[in-house]
């Protein structure tokens, strides 16, 4: 007993602890978040007095730099997933991310040139990718169905207070102290986040290896499963082999007489005493993100993220320096009307619980309905004056909501789905799961509209201009009410965890 307490690592208890795993998960998230719009207000301001470039060119910028961010998420995001989903420990593709984060950070405070950026942000966005992918699939693990939704709705809320702070003391640090000081913040945050990282134990991490059961299928189907399982009072010497003509495992008898040279013989001639369940896996040659891309629901939660994304990076591409423009503001100024669109989305907690009690098709269509109108509204913000800061302030922040209803039932559809899926075909996705790989394809969703948002935006608003834009754009928004219509999940009738015994081996404990 002692050999066995004195072989757990140091502070198993807390450190695999859901309220200390939730805790590493939100700090991550508020981390990637608050690094990602720290630059955001400074840009139109750094890329003139650092970079040096002409005014005409600094839209054109401000859209590639922040679509690099997306692109360094459609590149890390399947990798991340399918990492993820295959390792022994989710921690290690958590802690390389924010390494990658780190230096990303690093060519950002110190690059004088577009290409230094560009790389920077590049290596952010592919950062990001294993936060979200590794951090969400850690989260469900950890928190089980009942708990997801309220679970997203708080990691949203983290998300935004990063979003919220970020530019804030962006703007303000850089308008009294300069570019350099802007990422000190940053450091100190990447450093808090690396020691919660490294100290933090997933359930992975501390589960006990077990013995490795070989099965060679026939006809016959699996073994039971409670051979060989945590607390099973067998040990390595009664693990014994056997044998049958059409099947072959390794299973623990404890009725059966150990194989020695002296009854080898006898025992060959007495059937084996093991029993073999007439239960065949289900579709084992299935790849889990096939089977995730064939479902509507899926492609439904895909579209609303990338939707989202594709709103948000698109208004944050434009928006500084037209704010900019027609009121003449600050770098400081910019990030406090900013916040105005950042702040309403700490209503995360009670979206992701009113997403739980309605269901998420009635949420994410009314979150798309609601938007639409809004981005319309925005051509009207078109001089400077008192009123029009106001409607402006207000408009943003009735859009940051908007948004919200999108965002937060999306993320808890995809667990959803996964759960539904497995409760109906069990064994479906394999012995791995599929959570990583699902949350993977919600962040490719997600750049995909944060390289789209930034360059389309960026350049059609020189083209079409700002009305046309926002027209065609709140148009959009509102064509994405029908397939969530149908797709998407409704209220569900009852809620129950699938992390039973019979169903630890399907990969979701």
């Amino acid at each position: 007993m002692h050999s066995e307490e004195s072989s757990q690592p140091y502070l198993l208890e807390i450190r695999s602890s859901k309220f200390f795993v939730y805790t590493v998960i939100n700090l991550a998230v508020f981390t990637d978040a608050y690094l990602y719009g720290l630059i955001i207000p400074i840009l139109p301001f750094a890329l003139v007095e650092r970079v040096h470039l002409h005014e005409e060119e600094v839209q054109q910028w401000i859209g590639l730099l922040l679509a690099a961010y997306g692109a360094g998420l459609i590149i890390g995001a399947p990798i991340a997933g399918w990492f993820a989903d295959r390792t022994s420990s989710r921690r290690v593709p958590y802690l390389v991310g924010l390494v990658a984060l780190a230096f990303a950070t690093l060519a950002f405070s110190l690059g004088h040139s577009t290409v230094v950026l560009f790389v920077g942000r590049l290596i952010q966005g592919a950062s990001s990718a294993a936060v979200h992918t590794v951090g969400m699939a850690i989260l469900a693990d950890t928190v089980g169905q009942d708990g997801i939704g309220p679970a997203m709705g708080f990691v949203g809320m983290s998300i935004a207070l990063g979003v919220v702070l970020g530019p804030i003391l962006g703007g303000i640090l850089y308008h009294h102290c300069g570019y350099l000081a802007v990422f000190t913040s940053a450091y100190a945050l990447v450093g808090l986040d690396f020691l919660f990282r490294v100290f933090m134990m997933t359930e992975k991490d501390s589960r006990p290896r077990q013995p490795i059961v070989q099965i060679n299928h026939q006809d016959y189907g699996t073994i039971s499963d409670d051979a060989i399982l945590p607390g099973n009072p067998a040990s390595q010497d009664d693990v014994v082999s056997t044998s049958h003509p059409e099947s072959s495992c390794l299973l623990w008898t404890p009725s059966t007489p150990r194989l020695t040279e002296s009854n080898t013989s006898a025992s060959s001639q007495q059937p084996p005493a093991y029993t073999i369940l007439n239960r065949k896996p289900s579709n084992p040659q299935r790849y889990p993100i096939i089977v995730l891309l064939t479902s509507s629901r899926m492609l439904a939660a895909l579209l609303g993220e990338f939707m989202q994304s594709l709103i948000l990076t698109g208004l944050e591409s434009i928006l500084p320096l037209r704010i900019k423009t027609i009121f003449g503001y600050n770098s400081m100024q910019v990030a406090l009307v900013f916040l105005s669109l950042s702040f309403s989305t700490f209503v995360g907690p009670v979206v992701g619980h009113l997403s739980d009690r309605m269901g998420a098709k009635i949420m994410v269509c009314l979150g798309f309905v609601y938007a639409a109108p809004l981005i319309i509204l925005l051509r009207l913000v078109d001089h400077d004056g008192e009123s029009e800061l106001i409607l402006l302030c207000c408009l943003l922040f009735l859009l940051g909501i908007a948004l919200n209803m999108v965002l937060t039932p999306v993320w808890s559809e995809v667990s959803y789905l996964i759960d539904d899926r497995v409760t109906e075909e069990p064994g479906i996705f394999g012995s791995k799961g599929a959570y990583a790989q699902a949350f993977s394809l919600m962040n490719v969703a997600y750049a995909s509209g944060s390289l789209i948002g930034p360059l389309t935006g960026s350049f059609l608003v020189e083209i079409l201009g700002w009305n046309d834009v926002t027209l065609a754009t709140g148009i959009l928004c509102a064509l994405c009410v029908l397939p969530c219509l149908f797709a998407t999940g409704g209220k569900r009738a009852q809620k129950s965890s699938v992390r039973m015994e019979g169903e630890v081996n399907d990969g979701f404990s």
